[in-house]
C-alpha cells in the first residue's frame, strides 16, 4: 500500500471532524427533543455517525501501522 499523500490525510481529517461534529449535534438534539420517536431518530443517527467515526479511525490506524507508523 502506498503512503497517504498530505492531501489524502487532510481529507481524512476533515471527514473525521465532520463525523464527530455530526455525532455531537445529534446527541445534543436528542437530549433536547421531547417527542420519543424523534428522540430515537436523533440517537440512532448519532450512533451511526459515531460508528462511522470509529470505523474511519480504525482504518487510518491500520494504514499507519502498515506504513511503519508514519503518514505522509
Amino acid at each position: 500500500m502506498q503512503n497517504l499523500s498530505t492531501k489524502e490525510v487532510n481529507y481524512i481529517k476533515d471527514i473525521l471532524s465532520w463525523e464527530l461534529l455530526s455525532t455531537k449535534k445529534c446527541f445534543q438534539y436528542a437530549h433536547q427533543e421531547l417527542n420519543p420517536a424523534r428522540q430515537k431518530l436523533f440517537f440512532d443517527t448519532a450512533n451511526m455517525h459515531q460508528q462511522n467515526y470509529l470505523n474511519l479511525l480504525n482504518y487510518v490506524d491500520q494504514i499507519v501501522k502498515k506504513q511503519g507508523g508514519q503518514m505522509h
